[in-house]
C-alpha cells in the first residue's frame, strides 16, 4: 500500500488516532511519519527478542525441571542442521524448522506453557484482492509514467497521469 500522505513510497507504519470518539487510521511511509512528528519508539529502540525468549525459556525450563544439570537429549542433534538440544537450551533458538521434529519430546511442554497450545493458532488475515490489484496497477502505471517522461513522450505521460489519478479517486 502506498503512503496516504506522499502517495509515492510504500506505507510501513499504520498509525491509529482516536480523538473525541472518532477513529482515524493512516498508512504512512517512515519519511511522512517523521514529518508529522509521530513518535515511533519501537523503530528507534528495537526489542531484544532473542534475549527475552531465552530468559522466558530459562524460567519455564527451571519450573519444568528441564535445566537442572544436563538433559538426556543434550547430545541429540538435528539431522538437517546439526544443532543440538544443548544449543537450544543455551540460546533459546532452534537451528532450522526440522529441529521442531528432532526435539519434539522436550519442546512440547515448553510450547504448551508458552503458547497454551502445541499447534500454531495464528490469525488468518483477509486480503482485499481488489485493493491489492489497484495498488499494483498504480505502481505499474507510475513506472510507465517515469519511462514516458524519460523518453519525452509527454502525451502518453499525461494519459498515464490521468489513469493514476482515476485510481486514486476510487481509493478515496
Amino acid at each position: 500500500m502506498l503512503c496516504q500522505d506522499c502517495k509515492q513510497r510504500v506505507a510501513t507504519v499504520i498509525y491509529t488516532e482516536v480523538r473525541e470518539g472518532e477513529k482515524k487510521v493512516l498508512h504512512l511511509c517512515q519519511s511522512c511519519v517523521e514529518k508529522r512528528g509521530i513518535p515511533t519508539p519501537v523503530l528507534r529502540n528495537p526489542l531484544q527478542v532473542e534475549a527475552l525468549f531465552k530468559d522466558m525459556l530459562q524460567q519455564l525450563g527451571e519450573e519444568e525441571g528441564l535445566f537442572d544439570g544436563g538433559h538426556p537429549l543434550d547430545s541429540e542433534t538435528c539431522a538437517v542442521c546439526g544443532w543440538t538440544f544443548a544449543n537450544f537450551r543455551e540460546t533459546g533458538l532452534l537451528g532450522c524448522p526440522q529441529c521442531y521434529a528432532a526435539f519434539e519430546e522436550p519442546l512440547k511442554p515448553l510450547l504448551q506453557s508458552v503458547h497454551g497450545s502445541n499447534e500454531h493458532l495464528g490469525k488468518i488475515y483477509e486480503v482485499d484482492e481488489e485493493q491489492l490489484s489497484r495498488e499494483e496497477d498504480e505502481l505499474l502505471l507510475r513506472e510507465a509514467l517515469e519511462e514516458a517522461v524519460k523518453r519525452e513522450e509527454f502525451e502518453q505521460a499525461a494519459q498515464l497521469r490521468d489513469r493514476i489519478q482515476q485510481i486514486q479517486k476510487r481509493d478515496d
